[in-house]
């Protein structure tokens, strides 16, 4: 047992709650200490037999007495000591102030915001000792206690690893949007250390991923295809101090408010960026409804650039040095901001791409489940007959549903100035729904923009044709941007199962007029989670 002084003021710890932390940027903190400690000892670590990277698992208990849990645990090199007094007194800087966790506040300031009790576990790698403490931040601030004991183990000196645990929350992480904000953001932050693949993040099991944008690239003159990035870099003198930028900038494909505009990183962790968080000013960007504004986008990484003790914005906004900023990137990327104002894209999609991407995220939002998914090449004997069984009078009426389908190529005509689909025509769909097994065949039809939107049919065993009209006139505005294709998709689908649930309920055959609607309203809601 040994005794950890946090004088001079053990309430401080209390008024941590109030700082103006998000779920994401207070994780990011713990994230933050086990990845500089990694990076601090990379050489050590990975030369040892069993160690491949560093693993970081964030776990988070919804319990039923109301008690939720939070635990980070990672696989760094761990904290000896005098790390670990560190790590729990105020105002102890870590030895290392060019890393991530500068500041040396992250972990008391984050841990406190999140919860009234928190404790850590740690031992180093070869160590013979490991350490553990427990800060109840009321006690602390009611008794005015000065010391916190500390625990003291033997420890396996091969063995290295942190565990901080969070209880009695303050902020608790179970609305399904919440969750869905920190792993996207997570992954955001952290895309550097995801990309190197030395780093495995998992929020409750799911590992973490950053999926980079496409760059735009055009055929010139000579037959070349010139691809619409470069590399920036220059410095900015602010008092007295040179402040370096590197980085690229580039136009993305396609188009996208949530995800333009450029993302500042520093120490290889983003500081400003995420889904509808990166970096546009007006000077760089125009306005929302620019092209620019949709299509800019580039990484820069400012090191030695002055950040707000959160980590989650530059400390820029006084003597001018913002403003230095801006003017040294409108020279980098006036000739992209002009391109993305010209581009006018015919793009392409798979009707692969469209039919994976519908049902993986009916299966994410466990609407569906057991799910296969195959292009249909049967001559037509499986598909149903219209005759067998209609649905939803207002959908369609007769209609050549069940051509005998075989997996061709959808041809687009030269007039056609809209989105480009290409693919098999029909794809047969196999999954679970409400417990009860089923077999759609999705075809998709982009010869006439006259034809219905979509028509169905049923057979008696339960096999289901959706003919969709992707390139309906009602929808001329939005399909040239191909996800929009996907979204169209996932409504429809969402549609018919909420038909046939609301069917199931029916007792004479008709259905109140409130039934689908709610049910797709549930159905909706769960998927708009996963998009």
């Amino acid at each position: 047992m040994a005794k950890i002084n946090i004088r001079p003021s053990s309430a401080v710890y209390a008024t941590y709650k109030r700082l103006s932390y998000q779920p994401w940027t207070a994780i990011a903190e713990f994230v933050d200490n086990s990845t500089q400690s990694y990076f601090d000892h990379r050489e050590e670590l990975l030369s040892l037999p069993d160690f491949k990277k560093l693993v970081i698992n964030i776990s988070y208990e919804n319990n039923i007495d109301g008690n939720d849990v939070l635990t980070i645990t990672d696989t760094a090199y761990g904290m000896e000591w005098e790390d670990f007094e560190r790590a729990i007194i105020l105002d102890k800087a870590p030895q290392n102030r060019d890393g991530r966790n500068e500041f040396g506040m992250g972990l008391k300031t984050a841990a406190c915001w999140f919860g009234k009790k928190w404790s850590v576990i740690s031992t180093q790698l070869g160590s013979e000792f490991a350490y553990s403490a427990t800060v109840d931040v009321e006690k602390l601030k009611n008794e005015k206690i000065e010391e916190i004991e500390a625990d003291i183990f033997e420890a396996n000196p091969n063995e290295h690893y942190t565990i901080i645990k969070i209880e009695s929350l303050n902020k608790k992480l179970t609305a399904s949007r919440t969750v869905w904000k920190i792993k996207e953001l997570l992954s955001n932050i952290y895309r550097q250390d995801l990309r190197s693949g030395e780093v495995v993040i998992t929020y409750n099991g799911t590992e973490l991923t950053y999926n980079d944008p496409a760059i735009y690239e055009e055929e010139i003159a000579d037959g070349s295809i010139e691809r619409w990035k470069k590399d920036v870099e220059f410095t900015v003198n602010h008092e007295g101090k040179k402040l370096t930028v590197k980085g690229f900038i580039a136009i993305r494909i396609p188009a996208s408010v949530k995800d333009a505009g450029f993302t500042l990183i520093r120490r290889g962790r983003v500081i400003v960026g995420g889904p509808e968080k990166n970096y546009r000013p007006i000077e760089l960007f125009g306005e929302s409804n620019s092209y620019a504004f949709q299509r800019l986008f580039g990484e820069l990484h400012m090191d030695n650039w002055p950040v707000t003790q959160a980590k989650d914005d530059f400390d820029w906004h006084t003597g001018g040095l913002e403003e230095q900023f801006i003017e040294k990137l409108q020279n980098f990327s006036k000739d992209f901001r002009a391109k993305a104002e010209q581009i006018r894209v015919r793009q392409r999609v798979q009707t692969s791409d469209v039919i994976g991407k519908v049902v993986e995220g009916l299966q994410k939002a466990a609407v569906i489940k057991e799910v296969s998914v195959e292009p249909y090449v049967g001559a037509g004997s499986e598909l149903p007959s219209p005759s067998i069984s209609k649905s939803r009078s207002d959908m369609s009426s007769d209609s050549s549903d069940t051509e005998n389908s075989i997996v061709d190529e959808v041809n687009v005509s030269a007039v056609d100035a809209g989105l480009i689909i290409s693919g098999p025509t029909t794809y047969k769909t196999n999954f679970e729904y409400m417990k009860i097994k089923y077999t759609f065949f999705v075809e998709f039809e982009t010869s006439n923009p006259l034809s219905p939107w979509v028509t169905l049919s049923k057979s008696i065993e339960e096999l289901y044709n959706i003919k969709l009209n992707m390139k309906h006139a009602f929808f001329k505005p939005f399909i040239d941007n191909k996800e929009f294709s996907v979204i169209m998709t996932k409504l429809v689908i969402a549609i018919i199962l909420a038909e046939i649930e609301s069917l199931k309920i029916s007792h004479d055959g008709r259905i109140e007029a409130s039934s689908i609607r709610n049910k797709m309203n549930q159905i909706l809601s769960d998927l708009a989670l996963q998009s």
